[in-house]
């Protein structure tokens, strides 16, 4: 457990210690609604807004100004919209997202637990078998406890030698394409939120097979690019991947005994539940308080991705509302794989140039609202755009990330990834079809 020891960091400032709480309120509530529909949504929206407001300062400057251009857009045609008469939606629009922002505050607590189980030797395994468990451990662990994963990953890297470009474009290809499937990535919630319908199981499954060939084909180039024998890799047993299988795996019988609660609903109690349970029962009180550590000081780090989001959200109904409002049509009848395929290339080229993903989704979905697209399909689709987006562009927040933490070259990041990024956009237009000649989605 020395990766999560209960120990209480200094106290951040009091505002950032209340927006800790606050988020916590936003996902108990959030919760009650999901399982009980006793209370509604908006509630848990508009306690996100207050969580948001109260970390603005954190935004990046880049996410302020999208999170800003979709909320203005965003407004602009719910009041037009009003303006001609059509119901208001203003509160659909405060708690659009709230049941995805809940699910990304919550799957935060997952490393409390699972991250202990990422090895703290301090060896350096070298060779073909370390490459391949870099990438593998990044992808698994990514999988359940998101950017912590690469960045513990990294941290370990970095320690002896400056991490290497080879070491960067491996662990951003691993975590990548975790999102083609992993019920725990912020992703997959944009997709079941955007994409109405659509059916967990379904989509991981569907993802599971475009992420190991990508993995393969991630792997076998770099191993193309460098004497692999001389790759210096993380230090990760194996047996300890029974965390990220057993959570995976909790979730899908969850959702099979429980199919009436939202998939959104079901992560999120798990994700609060489970760490509390085995803090209590591992560490007693040291548990207790690592848990309310992680509640005043860990989630408010999500301030820049809690804006984008309900921003996102804002957009997303005002362009649906707009849309049938003003009995708008994008002069398309039917959403197939050709279609796919023409609104991933679109969303992984706006990634390269700095527009996030969730923009582009909340867009195509406020779009393609009255199209009655396949909603698998549909979701799918988005899943490509978030994994596709995120390793392509030099400016998403893994990459970020690497850059400022590890002084690793956006742009030469970008440029070691460019191949593969084309080689995955190929295979997931591949599999869409694939998919679709199948009768899959």
């Amino acid at each position: 457990m020395s990766n999560n020891q209960a120990i209480i960091q200094q106290q951040s400032p009091l505002h950032i210690r209340l927006a800790g709480l606050t988020l916590f309120v936003m996902i108990v509530l959030s919760v009650i609604t999901g399982l009980t529909a006793t209370l509604p949504s908006w509630w848990a929206g508009i306690v996100g807004w207050l969580a948001a407001i109260l970390l603005l300062h954190r935004v990046r400057p880049m996410q302020l100004l999208q999170s800003g251009l979709m909320l203005l857009v965003g407004v602009v045609c719910l009041f037009w919209s009003y303006a001609q008469g059509a119901p208001t939606s203003w509160l659909k629009a405060l708690s659009a997202n709230q049941a995805l922002v809940t699910m990304l505050a919550s799957v935060s607590f997952l490393r409390l637990v699972a991250a202990s189980a990422l090895s703290d030797e301090r060896s350096e395994p070298q060779g073909r078998k370390a490459f391949w468990k870099t990438l593998l451990g990044v992808h698994l662990f990514g999988s359940v406890i998101n950017l912590s994963a690469l960045m513990i990953m990294a941290e370990q890297l970095n320690q002896k030698q400056p991490l290497t470009m080879t070491q960067a474009a491996t662990l951003s290809r691993g975590f990548g394409t975790a999102a083609l499937w992993s019920p725990f990535f912020a992703a997959m919630g944009v997709a079941l939120i955007n994409a109405p319908g659509a059916h967990l199981f379904i989509l991981a499954m569907a993802g599971l097979p475009i992420a190991a060939v990508a993995l393969w084909i991630a792997g076998t180039e770099i191993s193309k690019e460098i004497e692999v024998g001389e790759f210096k890799g993380y230090p990760l047993d194996l047996s300890a991947l029974w965390m990220p299988s057993f959570l995976g795996i909790s979730i899908m019988a969850c959702h099979f005994l429980l199919p009436l609660v939202p998939v959104l609903t079901l992560i999120s109690l798990l994700s609060i539940t489970l760490p509390l349970l085995l803090l209590v029962l591992w560490q007693r009180s040291a548990g207790i308080a690592s848990y309310k550590n992680h509640i005043v000081n860990v989630i408010p780090n999500i301030g820049s991705e809690l804006l984008l989001f309900l921003s996102a959200g804002v957009l997303a109904v005002g362009i649906g509302v707009l849309m049938t409002s003003a009995n708008l049509s994008l002069g398309i009848s039917s959403f197939g794989p050709w279609q796919a395929s023409g609104l991933l290339i679109i969303s992984v080229t706006l990634a390269v140039l700095g527009v996030h993903p969730v923009i582009t989704i909340a867009t195509a979905g406020g779009l393609l609202a009255n199209l009655n697209a396949a909603p698998d399909l549909l979701a799918m689709t988005f899943l490509m755009c978030w994994a596709g987006g995120v390793i392509a562009s030099p400016l998403s927040g893994m990459h970020l990330t690497l850059s400022g933490r590890f002084n690793i070259s956006n742009f030469g990041l970008f440029m070691r990834n460019r191949i593969f990024s084309v080689k995955f956009l190929l295979l997931q237009i591949l599999f869409l079809h694939l998919y679709d000649a199948i009768g899959v989605l």
